[in-house]
Order: C-alpha cells, then sequence, then structure tokens
C-alpha cells in the first residue's frame, strides 16, 4: 500500500534514529515524498491561505494555523484528484504549505502601525522592499535558528506540540481525507454566497440619468452626484458647455503646459557649468517669465471658480470643444459622473418598524439619519439586532455578516467565549455605566455612547489590557526560558545524524539572511527620517541634501536649506528634533554602517533566544507570546536607535516576529513529520527554500487590502476602515508612548495591569484575548462568538471527534472563502481604478 513507506519510517523516526539513508537525494524515488506535485500544491494552497488568514487576521486580531487546513487539501487533491499522494507526500505538502503561511502573522502585527503613524507604503517605495526584504531574512533566520535543536526538543524532551500531532493524526487516517477535502470546499463555496452581496457593493458601476432620483432617495448618491451628472449629461447630449468651464478648462491645460516648460527649464539650469554665466542668465530669465506667466493664469482662474465641477472635467470639456477629445468621455467616475454601488443586502430595504413623536415625526431611535424614513436594521455588512429588539440605545447588539468570523469562532471552540465575554464586558456593561455616569460629553446621545465610548475608554483600557498580558505572556514563559537554555546546552553536546541539515549549510544559511538584515537595517538607518524640510516646513518631494545630527540623517528639499541648517544653533536644531518626537539612542554616537551593523546582529541574536522560547511554549502549550515579544524588540530598537527611527524599529520587530513564528512552525512540522515518519532532512530543506516566499505574498495582500481603504474610505487601515488591525494599535501606543507622546496613561495603566493579573489565570494569553475583545468593534466579536457556541452544540451533540473532523474543515472553508472573494473584489476595485 501507499502508506507502508510511512509505517516503516514512523517506527525508525520513533527510535530517533529518523529513516533512509544519508545518500537518498531530495527528490529521492524509493516512496513518494518530495515530489513536484507536493512543492506546486504547498505553494499554492499556502499562498492562498497566507493572503485568506492575512485579511482575517487584519480583521479580528489573531491568526488560526493553516497546517490542518493543508492536510485535509493534500488528502483531496495529492490522492484523490491526482490518485498517487502518500502519507509522507501529503506531509511534505502541507509542510509547504504551513512555511509560506505562517510568516504573515508577524506582518500584520507590526507593520500596519506604520500606516496608523501616517507612514506611506507602495511598490515604488524603497521602505517597502526594506521591510518586505528583512521579514525574509527573519523566516530563514527563524528555521535555521531552531533546526539544530530538533533531536533535543522531539527526541529527548519530546515536546507534546498538540496542534502538530493534530495533523499527525488527520494524515495517519487518510481514508476520509478526500471526503474532508469536499467539505472544506462547502465551506469556501457557501461563505463566498453569504459574503458576496456585501462585497459586491464596493464595486461601483455608472449610473444611468433615469435613475439618479431613486439613487438619491436610497442615500446610494448626493444631490450634489445628481446635479453635477445631470449637467454633464447635457453637455453631452449638447456638445456644448458653459464658457466659464470650457474658460477656467483652457487656463488650466495652459497653466499645467507651462509648469512642464518650467521643470524642463530648471532641470536645463541645474545641468549648465557654474562657469557658463551667460547661458545660466537666460535660463534664470525664462525661469522668471514662465512663473510670472503661471501667476497671472492663477489669479484668472480665482476669478473662474466652478465650485460643482473639478478641475480635470473643466479641462476635459475644453478639450472636447476644441475636438481633442470626445464628449462621451466626459461620461467619467474620474470627471464626476455618479457611480453606483452593485446591489447588496440593503437592497431588500428591511428597515425598523415606525415609530413617532407626539409631533408625528420620526423619533431619533429609528431615524437616525433624519432622512423621514426608518433606518435599515439589515445593512450590507452588519444586522442591528439591538434596534430591531428595542433594546436601549447605549447597547449595541449587532452581527457582521462575516463567516470568516463564525469559522474563526468554531476554529477555537470553548476557549474563545473568553473574546465574547470581553466583548459583552465592553458594550454591554461598560459602556452602559460610562453613559450613565457623565463620564462622557454631554452632548453624546444615548445611540452615540458606544462609538464614543470606544475611543475614550475602550480603546485605551483595551490596549493597556492587551500590553499587560503579552508582558505576562513573556514572564510566564520564564520556565520555557530556562528549559531553551538546557536545550540549548544538551544540542552543542549531541551530534547530529544524517538525516539532518549539516551546520555548514544553516550557518550559511544564518551568516546570508543577516546581510540581508544588514542591508535592510542600513538602507532605514541611513535614510532622511523627516518628511518636511526643516527650514521652509514643506513637504519634501525629492531630496537635493542630507545632513547627520544626534544619530539621524536630516532630508532638505535643496543645498540653499541645507546650508542654512548648518548655520542654526544647537537648540534650534534640538527644537526641530523635538517636535519630531526624535530623540538620540544608546547608538546615535556611533557610525551609521555600524550602528545598523550592531542593530542587525542584536536583532539576529534576540531572534535566535525569541525563536527557541516560542518553540518551547508553543511546544508545551500550543500559545506563544508573539505581541509581547514584539513590542519588546520595537522598544528596544528605538532605546538603540533613537525615538524617531520608527521604520528601523518596525523593520526589526517585523523581522522578529516573522522569526519567531517560523521557528514554532519549523519545530510543529518536524513534530509532524516525526509522528508519521517522515526524514527531518527533506522537511527542512523545503520549509527553508519556500518560507521566503511567505512575507512577499503577505505584504502584497497588506498593500492591496490598504489601497482598497484609502479609495472607498480615504483612511488606510485601523479605525475606520474594516481592517482594524488591533495588533498593530496596540504597538502604535506603545510607539507613541516612548516618543513623549500624550496619552491616556491612567487607562493603558490600569489595563495593564488588569491585563497582568488576568495572564495569571486560566492561561498567559488570556489578557492578551481579552483585551483584543475590548477594542475591537463588537460585530466581529459577536460573531465570532456565534462561532464558538455553534462549536460547542455540535461537540455535545455529536461528540469531540466528529465536531473535530468534519466541523473544522467546513469552518476553515469559510475562512478562506470569504477571504478569497474579498481580495478578488479588492483586485477587481483597483485594476478599475
Amino acid at each position: 500500500m501507499d502508506e507502508s513507506p510511512g509505517e516503516s519510517r514512523s517506527t525508525n523516526a520513533d527510535r530517533g534514529a529518523g529513516g533512509g539513508s544519508s545518500g537518498d537525494g531530495l527528490f529521492q524515488t524509493r516512496y513518494r515524498e518530495v515530489t513536484i506535485s507536493a512543492i506546486i500544491f504547498g505553494l499554492i494552497v499556502g499562498a492562498i491561505m497566507n493572503a485568506a488568514i492575512t485579511y482575517a487576521g487584519l480583521k479580528i486580531g489573531f491568526t488560526i494555523v493553516g497546517s490542518a487546513i493543508a492536510a485535509v487539501l493534500g488528502f483531496g487533491v495529492l490522492r484523490g484528484l491526482l490518485r498517487k499522494g502518500t502519507i509522507l507526500e501529503t506531509n511534505i505538502g502541507q509542510t509547504i504549505a504551513s512555511a509560506v503561511n505562517t510568516p504573515n502573522s508577524g506582518v500584520i502585527f507590526t507593520v500596519p502601525v506604520l500606516f496608523l503613524l501616517g507612514y506611506r507604503l507602495s511598490v515604488s517605495d524603497v521602505d517597502f522592499w526594506l521591510i518586505t526584504l528583512a521579514c525574509v531574512a527573519g523566516a530563514i533566520l527563524g528555521g535555521a535558528f531552531i533546526i539544530p535543536l530538533r533531536k533535543q526538543m522531539l527526541d529527548i524532551e519530546r515536546l507534546r506540540f498538540p496542534s502538530a500531532t493534530g495533523v499527525a493524526v488527520i494524515l495517519k487516517s487518510p481514508g476520509a481525507g478526500a471526503a474532508k477535502s469536499l467539505v472544506l470546499v462547502a465551506g469556501i463555496v457557501l461563505s463566498m454566497l453569504i459574503f458576496l452581496p456585501n462585497g459586491l457593493t464596493n464595486i461601483m458601476v455608472r449610473a444611468s440619468v433615469d435613475e439618479l432620483d431613486r439613487l438619491v432617495d436610497q442615500g446610494k448618491i448626493t444631490a450634489e452626484d445628481r446635479e453635477r451628472t445631470l449637467a454633464i449629461a447635457g453637455w453631452i447630449e449638447n456638445e456644448e458647455a458653459p464658457e466659464t468651464v470650457v474658460a477656467r478648462g483652457e487656463l488650466l491645460k495652459q497653466t499645467k503646459e507651462l509648469k512642464d516648460q518650467l521643470a524642463v527649464v530648471e532641470k536645463d539650469l541645474d545641468a549648465v557649468d557654474e562657469e557658463d554665466e551667460a547661458q545660466a542668465a537666460t535660463l534664470r530669465a525664462q525661469i522668471e517669465t514662465l512663473q510670472t506667466e503661471i501667476e497671472t493664469n492663477q489669479n484668472s482662474l480665482d476669478d473662474l471658480k466652478t465650485p460643482l465641477f473639478s478641475d480635470e472635467l473643466a479641462m476635459r470639456a475644453f478639450m472636447a470643444t476644441h475636438e481633442e477629445a470626445a464628449w462621451r468621455s466626459l461620461r467619467s467616475r474620474q470627471l464626476g459622473w455618479a457611480q453606483k454601488p452593485l446591489p447588496g443586502y440593503a437592497d431588500l430595504n428591511l428597515r425598523l418598524r415606525h415609530e413617532t413623536d407626539d409631533d408625528g415625526e420620526l423619533t431619533i431611535r429609528v431615524d437616525r439619519d433624519r432622512d423621514g424614513k426608518p433606518d435599515l436594521y439589515l445593512q450590507n455588512d452588519r444586522i442591528d439586532l439591538g434596534r430591531f429588539l428595542g433594546l436601549p440605545d447605549q447597547l449595541q447588539l449587532v452581527f457582521a455578516i462575516a463567516p470568516f468570523a463564525i469559522g474563526a469562532g468554531y476554529i477555537t471552540g470553548k476557549a474563545g467565549l473568553l473574546v465574547l465575554a470581553g466583548g459583552v464586558l465592553a458594550y454591554f456593561i461598560l459602556n452602559p455605566i460610562v453613559f450613565a455616569m457623565g463620564w462622557l460629553p454631554e452632548t453624546v446621545r444615548a445611540h452615540e455612547a458606544p462609538d464614543a465610548a470606544f475611543l475614550a475608554f475602550n480603546r485605551p483600557l483595551g490596549i493597556g489590557l492587551l500590553l499587560g498580558g503579552a508582558m505576562m505572556g513573556v514572564i510566564v514563559s520564564l520556565p520555557a526560558i530556562r528549559e531553551a537554555l538546557k536545550s540549548i546546552v544538551a544540542a552543542s553536546k549531541a551530534k547530529a545524524g544524517a538525516d539532518e541539515l549539516g551546520f555548514k549549510v544553516l550557518i550559511m544559511a544564518v551568516l546570508a539572511a543577516l546581510v540581508l538584515l544588514f542591508i535592510a537595517a542600513d538602507f532605514v538607518g541611513n535614510k532622511p527620517f523627516n518628511t518636511t524640510d526643516p527650514i521652509t516646513e514643506a513637504p519634501i518631494e525629492t531630496i537635493d541634501a542630507t545632513a547627520q545630527y544626534n544619530g539621524y540623517t536630516i532630508g532638505f528639499e535643496s543645498k540653499e536649506t541645507a546650508a542654512q541648517w548648518s548655520e542654526w544653533t544647537d537648540d534650534q536644531r534640538d527644537e526641530f528634533m523635538a517636535g519630531k518626537r526624535a530623540r538620540p539612542g544608546l547608538f546615535s554616537g556611533l557610525n551609521p554602517h555600524v550602528r545598523a551593523l550592531l542593530i542587525a546582529i542584536i536583532g539576529a541574536i534576540w531572534i535566535w533566544f525569541a525563536g527557541i522560547i516560542i518553540a518551547q511554549c508553543t511546544g508545551m502549550t500550543d500559545w506563544s507570546p508573539i505581541s509581547g515579544m514584539a513590542l519588546l524588540t520595537v522598544v528596544l530598537v528605538l532605546l538603540l536607535a533613537g525615538t524617531g527611527a520608527v521604520v528601523g524599529a518596525v523593520l526589526i520587530g517585523a523581522a522578529l516576529c516573522v522569526a519567531i513564528t517560523c521557528a514554532a512552525d519549523m519545530m510543529a512540522d518536524l513534530k509532524t513529520g516525526y509522528l508519521v515518519g517522515s526524514q527531518p532532512k527533506r522537511q527542512q530543506i523545503v520549509e527553508l527554500i519556500c518560507t521566503g516566499l511567505g512575507p512577499l505574498i503577505c505584504m502584497f495582500t497588506l498593500l492591496l487590502i490598504v489601497q482598497v481603504n484609502l479609495q472607498t474610505t480615504g483612511i488606510p487601515i485601523g479605525p475606520g476602515t474594516e481592517t482594524v488591525a488591533p495588533q498593530a494599535q496596540a504597538l502604535e501606543a506603545v510607539v507613541t508612548g516612548v516618543q513623549g507622546g500624550e496619552m491616556p496613561y491612567a487607562l493603558y495603566g490600569f489595563g495593564a495591569l488588569l491585563g497582568g493579573l488576568l495572564g495569571l489565570g486560566a492561561f498567559a494569553g488570556l489578557g492578551v484575548l481579552v483585551g483584543l475583545s475590548i477594542y475591537l468593534p463588537f460585530l466581529y466579536i459577536s460573531t465570532y462568538g456565534i462561532g464558538c457556541i455553534i462549536n460547542m452544540i455540535v461537540t455535545k451533540t455529536k461528540g469531540r471527534r466528529w465536531s473535530e473532523d468534519w466541523g473544522v474543515p467546513f469552518a476553515a472553508g469559510l475562512i478562506v472563502g470569504e477571504a478569497i472573494l474579498a481580495l478578488c473584489i479588492n483586485m477587481l476595485v483597483l485594476a478599475r481604478g
């Protein structure tokens, strides 16, 4: 049978000898293990899970392990469709998928803080690629550092790794693998069908003139949109636009051409030899003439204002008038033509019951937007059950239309009720008390209390809980640190077997990753940290000169402003640096390249030590204080490099987070392989080779989500968007605190104390979970809680084994289905501009 090699090697593995001879190559053919099919399967499934779990993690603040999903799919694809998959081949497939998927938690816990702090990242931005490079280096370092401890942790200490053991159970019972894959696919399809009406509303299409009045009544466009669209439609029909619009368009076009000429002449002036004074004088005269013409045009434009119509529309109208563009080209969203969303749940028009006051008008309880109609209780993304049932306005009982949250809750099970309890505590106890006691501004009405209390109390208290819980997680991990040190000592005395990767290969991998980390840290550390010129305070479009001060590189928009900086006193410079919250760090006096090298080395050492701690925690309890480690790392780098070195600190923090998650994943995958008889060396090779792909996928997914958020809400990430990135919000609070910014320290401190005390309870991560639930939007917490309750009901009625064997694949499908569809819709939205 196909499974026989696995059974035979399992015996060898149990003896710690591994299987196969040292002469076996990676693609040996005696039995199916590392195959092209397994590699392709692992890469595709890993990429899909990475993107899906990145999307989900940014919404609910934590991620789920994807190994079980990959194992179930592996049997469905490799054995069900290809008809030749073995246990060992499926194990390699899930190992690769897990290696590609796992780095996402390290990225989404850290990198979004840059967007929250006002930084901008894009594919054309060097910082984006440097952070990605650092995360790739972290992924390789995490795996390479932990490999030498495999024999000690698995053969000698025999750490349990509960999730990895569960994956091994799935692999050892392949009979139901294909059926479970179908269940997972069913979950994906159902999730997509449920989310589709929600997601489609993000796609905007051109509205027709006939439906403008109806769209205004439905609140889908504004009266101004209707007026502008009707005007444009009239211009197109008559092939004529108002004279003021055409005149403005002509001036705008002329001004643009003049500015283009000015840019060319200024470039020519920069290229002129300093000794050629005549040529320089001629060019300066041209520049002065062009600037005068531009100023004249600008004054004329001030007298030709057309508030309803954009400058782009005016220019296009001028071009159409002079037959330089087609009149029908004015029918464009970019030019102001009204757009309508595709139909969603809100189009079912399910509204609250009529409720009038003494004057016969609808009460504020049922008509908050005062449009003369009862509000919808079924919106595109939520169901407001509290308002439908008539609960007091200060109580918020809302459920998100989010299958992924139900799936995540089901997979978590009974333990997830702690998250629901935190949400209930915040929104049903804390918020009503705050409102009743008058601790909110007097102008806040009952229905505004949940949002006002969230900003004033829930958010700082929740972040404090998360910080305290994270720190307590590190403290509770001290026994694991002790065991990790013992493992290091014991492993150094043990001789590696032929079925392990040799130290030479690992040292080469570590050195290569360390070089990548140094390059990233050096580039980021030596880039100007300021975005405005210290002298003119104008945004810097192109850096023309730089200077060094207190360990920072200062950028200037011209050599003239750089010269003025050199004339400033130290007090003036310190005042500028204080305004940027950029205090010097312990390494500020060092050469910038030496500073970057030291930070990279310290980061690598910390990655090595933290990775071992996390692997020990995961092996003993299946829980790890990743967020706490990230917070400590960012604070450490800010203290070393300076409080203004935010990008560098996040870069090292992201690398560490990715590394420690990959270290724990490597050891968990090796535990699974140990139980099914896989050769460790082959797993180690494929994981080290493939894991660097994970940060790349996650960073692009994050960028996609940010771009769509900017297009739809004007906010990159965090509060005000669907992707609230709660872990990054906590990191933002820490960075702001270290920089000396104003914070509600009392609430943070009380929350931290409470989080630490909760961490002494059932398990170390309790403070983190309750903190997350307090400052996450309740609509996701409540929906997540439904999943937890469904798990408990299914377990009670069908038994734990049935609940895990069949319920978990279906729940995983709910997560993956919504995420895949949401990301596809996001890509379509961006592609359509």
